[in-house]
């Protein structure tokens, strides 16, 4: 009952609220209606056409102006321009148009390329970025000048002299135009100060035209003699118009001819000032008042300020010319670094206290500050003729030839500072001590503790110097471009006894390059003892070696994968040790032959682990021409004295092993560098050419040879670095690690026949000591014997 109740009541509620809202429910039903009847007609536009018919009966609708249409006569249309692929240039200066300062052209002559062009590639080539040297060479003659001495020269065919400067635009415009902003046009009768100029125009913006000289000739003309500075931009003007300028070039005076060119293509008089920058040059008269001038050259204002010094009479006197502002270059930097400090101790006192730190010398580089204790730089003790713990495995050995200059220059540097200081009252006794301590931020810096004798007193004094020989300007040496797709072509000669190492090197080279894909090629080179059967016979003692190399060439010959091999027989001598050292000539000298000059050749060993990364350091550190790569190993320790586990993989690990300082037997290089050097050497040691040759290698005159150029460790190695001009690159190299081996240092009937196999059978000795463990391992089982004897 309540339920019903409740259910009347919200009944007659609702339908009073529908009264109340009766017209807003009504106008909203005949909103949606109406929108429902007219939606419709305006999306077909039926409401927006009018269509009218003519007598043909056919109708015309006149539609919205910007109803789309679809034109499809002539579709498809092709691209009347095929996009190509954009090549991005190897160097970013090449894309942003990055120019280099300064070149210079020397304009000279056959009768003076000797002797003035030498003294102008001497004063000028080390401060400009670029010197070429413009020689006629009428009749297609051969110039009398050492390419080493000049090594930029052009040689014109034209002999008329009027028109050299115009040839000489040609070469520049034709050649290194996009290369350089500015351009210093001379003849070799003039000395440059290329050191001015160079800062000259570092301040001169490229925005501006130049033609400028230190002499005017007339109001509008550079005088060539004095050197004329043109700018990019005006070389490029003239091009277009150097045909006019030949046929103008009707005045026998090289700068009217060059001047009037130049006013024609710029409209552009001589300048003798760029953008506040001012030229001038100064005129000899006569050779006297050269040499008034060179004696004092400090009271010729109008000579010091000069850029050029012109007509030079001959080398000498150029050279003489160069030493004098060379002088007053010196003098004004040096009173400059003493204003500077002077500036920097009085700027000092100003700071905080705690800030009041003043490097000696002062302004230079105060050194590194050692993060850990493992940082600290150490100091190297040494007297005049040894040096004391330079190495962990050194105690002292003597100073080499360098060291021992290097510290009798400081020492005496030292002697004189001292000597002038107390008036000359004190004459040196001898050195107590002297430390020293390189830091690769700062420099050399040394500790000196001297003794002298006091001539008033007659009595000793100590004394104690600090000297300091900083770094330098840090320059760029620009090398060769090399890549890491270059093959390589690895040498590896195998003993009969080496036959197992062999094998494993094969198995390693199949995963390492063959499976990789690995640019190499690897030759086996068979070295046959006297008396050991093979090439050719059924018990050859290499035959398993050689069918795996046959298998693994013919598996893989699609990928252009070759495994050769090389059969050399050595003969027994008495001379054995002289024998191995000598070894590698042979073997080079007898594959060489099978390469071509470009080849990169590897000199491997069977013990070594082969590894990408080695390979692709190998590649990059060889350079034709310019660079030997010898690669410093890790060598593992003799296993049977390690109290560790040997490894699958030798890690670098200091208990495993250790970086051989001593080892040279991993070379590489270019084939073409090592027949040059070959050559130059074979006085010395002579070339191989057949198996009966090697003999002539172990013969008793090769050994007096080699003791009287004292090569007391002869190898290619020492070869390179004695007859080669290329630079040898010898470094830590992780990725070349070796496993033990075995060293047998004995001599025939062990006994020691002659200096040159003592000094072979000493460092046989020394490598057989420090390969076999650490100073710890090598401690431990001193300490283990000593213990079972007690």
């Amino acid at each position: 009952m309540f339920y019903l109740v409740l259910n009347l009541t919200n009944m007659l509620c609702s339908s009073a609220r529908l009264r109340q809202n009766f017209y807003l429910i009504i106008g909203v039903t005949i909103g949606l209606l109406f929108s429902l009847i007219v939606g419709p007609l305006l999306e077909t536009g039926c409401l927006f056409s009018i269509s009218t018919i003519d007598s043909d009966s056919n109708s015309i609708i006149f539609n919205d102006e910007y109803e789309p249409h679809i034109n499809l006569a002539g579709k498809p249309q092709r691209a009347q321009k095929i996009p190509q692929t954009l090549l991005r240039p190897r160097y970013y200066s090449t894309e942003l148009g990055i120019r280099e300062k300064l070149f210079v052209g020397i304009l000279a002559n056959q009768a003076s390329v000797d002797g003035l062009a030498v003294a102008v590639n001497k004063t000028v080539t080390h401060w400009v970025d670029k010197t070429i040297f413009f020689v006629d060479a009428a009749g297609g003659h051969k110039l009398n000048v050492t390419l080493m001495k000049i090594p930029g020269i052009v040689g014109f065919t034209d002999s008329r002299n009027v028109l050299k400067p115009f040839h000489m635009v040609k070469y520049i415009a034709d050649n290194y135009l996009d290369e350089y902003e500015f351009f210093m046009l001379i003849k070799d009768s003039t000395y440059l100060n290329a050191n001015k100029l160079m800062n000259l125009v570092k301040r001169v913006s490229v925005s501006e035209d130049v033609y400028a000289s230190g002499t005017v000739i007339g109001t509008n003309y550079c005088s060539l003699d004095a050197g004329i500075l043109l700018s990019n931009s005006v070389i490029r003007k003239m091009i277009p118009n150097v045909d006019w300028c030949v046929r103008n070039a009707f005045s026998t005076s090289d700068d009217d001819n060059f001047g009037r060119c130049v006013l024609h293509s710029v409209n552009l008089p001589c300048q003798t000032s760029i953008q506040g920058q001012s030229i001038s040059s100064y005129h000899l008269w006569e050779a006297k008042d050269l040499i008034n001038l060179l004696n004092q050259p400090q009271q010729q204002e109008s000579f010091n300020r000069a850029l050029t010094v012109y007509p030079m009479p001959n080398a000498e006197t150029m050279y003489k010319t160069h030493l004098a502002f060379c002088k007053m270059n010196l003098e004004k930097s040096n009173m400059e670094i003493d204003a500077l400090r002077r500036s920097i101790v009085a700027e000092s006192n100003l700071e905080p206290p705690s800030f009041r730190k003043v490097s000696w010398p002062v302004g230079s580089q105060s050194g590194s500050t050692p993060s850990t204790r493992f940082d600290v730089l150490k100091w190297e003790h040494f007297t005049e003729t040894h040096l004391y713990l330079d190495s962990r495995i050194s105690n002292i050995r003597p100073l080499n030839e360098a060291e021992n200059a290097d510290i009798q220059n400081v020492l005496n540097t030292s002697i004189e500072y001292l000597e002038s200081k107390y008036s000359k009252n004190l004459k040196f006794d001898r050195l107590i001590n002297g430390y020293k301590r390189f830091d690769p931020s700062r420099g050399l810096d040394y500790i000196l503790d001297l003794t002298f004798k006091d001539i008033v007193g007659n009595r000793l004094i100590q004394k104690r110097v600090e000297v300091s020989k900083l770094l330098g300007k840090v320059e760029m040496l620009s090398v060769p471009y090399v890549t890491e797709n270059t093959r390589v072509h690895i040498l590896l000669p195998v003993r009969t006894n080496e036959k197992e190492d062999a094998f494993r090197f094969l198995r390693q080279y199949k995963q390492v390059c063959i499976d990789k894909k690995e640019k190499t090629m690897l030759m086996l080179v068979l070295l046959y003892d006297a008396n050991a059967p093979g090439k050719g016979a059924v018990d050859d003692v290499f035959k398993q070696l050689k069918d795996e190399a046959t298998s693994l060439s013919n598996a893989h010959k699609k990928d252009g994968t070759k495994v050769a091999w090389l059969s050399v027989r050595i003969p027994n001598t008495k001379l054995l040790a002289l024998r191995d050292a000598l070894l590698d000539f042979a073997i080079i000298d007898l594959a060489i032959r099978k390469f071509p000059p470009d080849a990169l050749m590897m000199l491997a060993r069977p013990k070594m682990e082969i590894r990408q990364d080695y390979l692709n350091r190998v590649r990059m550190n060889t350079i034709m021409e310019w660079q030997i790569f010898s690669a410093l190993p890790f060598s593992e320790y003799d296993p049977n004295l390690m109290t560790y586990p040997r490894q699958a993989t030798l890690d670098v690990n200091k208990y495993y092993g250790h970086f051989d300082p001593f080892d040279y037997d991993h070379l590489s290089f270019y084939a073409k560098d090592y027949v040059i050097t070959r050559k130059r050497a074979e006085s010395l040691i002579p070339i191989i050419r057949a198996d009966r040759d090697i003999h002539q290698l172990v013969s008793e005159s090769i050994s007096h040879s080699l003791k009287v150029v004292n090569m007391t460790n002869p190898s290619v190695y020492s070869m390179f670095v004695a007859y080669s001009e290329c630079h040898i690159f010898r470094a830590v190299e992780s990725g070349l690690r070796l496993r033990h081996k075995q060293r047998h240092c004995e001599l025939y009937e062990g006994n020691i026949v002659d200096h040159t196999s003592a000094a072979l059978y000493g460092n046989c000795v020394r490598s057989r000591n420090r390969n076999a463990g650490s100073k710890g391992q090598l401690a431990r089982l001193v300490l283990e014997f000593q213990n079972q004897l007690k």
